[in-house]
């Protein structure tokens, strides 16, 4: 297969993708997608699950009526106009990160399959970065095999590919909401989130100095996998029940749920 038609064959797993992702507040339904791909791996592609988890925790927690949104309404209380503006800024800087959230869920999905299908291809590395595509092709092997990578190797996975996402796809993201800030009061209440995942022992938050940082994003994203080893990823898996975001049906049957969802919007886009 030439470099042409592996392009090709990436442009239509990223329409895919895009289908899937669904519109900026369909968050739940990205979980879905994410959930898919830690599933489908076998279990091994770990960064797929606690990609899972960050959406979830995300959709609560920059959501106007969520844990922010009520801090700044309670800091304004004395004034429903200022109160308006405050949550109007936030509502814009939410609408930033879930682009981001949505774009992460759209290279995830494409980058996976991708390399599933195509990823010993010659030319495979000219479209999927080397690093990525080496660690992909490793999970891609083990899961044929119903084999799981050694925890040393899932952890060299995740790292691989989260610093992958964090430079290629969510740092220009990160970037592109900030710019946005006229108000220094907002953008320091923003950019530094008190984050907790359910899977998080009951006394651990991470406590953001600069969410725009892309070393301390990835300071901290290496410790979220430190703690989920600690936990069992098969305790953090279970704990996504914790946000109250997924319906029943998806704990009861997740492959089924992504299939039906994935039918349904191949379906109404043909």
């Amino acid at each position: 297969m030439n470099l042409d038609a592996l392009q090709a064959e990436y442009a239509n797993l990223q329409r895919e993708a895009a289908l899937l992702a669904g519109g900026l507040s369909d968050i739940p339904r990205r979980a879905m997608v994410l959930h898919h791909l830690y599933l489908d791996s076998g279990r091994n592609h770990i960064f797929s699950l606690i990609a899972t988890h960050g959406a979830l925790w995300a959709y609560r927690y920059f959501e106007v009526g969520g844990r922010l949104g009520r801090l700044i309404a309670n800091r304004y209380f004395y004034s429903r106009s200022e109160k308006t503006f405050r949550l109007g800024i936030l509502n814009d800087f939410a609408e930033g990160f879930r682009k981001v959230n949505r774009q992460v869920c759209i290279d995830t999905y494409t980058n996976y399959h991708f390399t599933k299908r195509f990823g010993h291809e010659p030319g495979a590395d000219q479209i999927i970065p080397a690093s990525l595509l080496d660690a992909l092709n490793r999970v891609h092997t083990s899961s044929r095999s119903g084999q799981s990578l050694t925890l040393a190797e899932k952890r060299q996975v995740f790292e691989q590919s989260f610093r992958c996402e964090q430079e290629v796809t969510v740092a220009p993201g990160v970037k592109a909401a900030v710019d946005g800030f006229e108000c220094p009061i907002m953008k320091w209440l923003c950019l530094r989130p008190v984050v907790r995942f359910a899977y998080f022992p009951t006394w651990k938050y991470f406590w953001f100095r600069d969410f725009s940082s892309q070393m301390e994003r990835i300071e901290k994203g290496l410790l979220a996998y430190d703690l989920g080893e600690r936990t069992g990823w098969s305790n953090a898996e279970a704990s996504l029940s914790s946000y109250d975001l997924l319906e029943r049906p998806f704990f009861d049957a997740p492959l089924d749920t992504f299939n039906q969802l994935r039918g349904q919007v191949l379906t109404a886009s043909s």
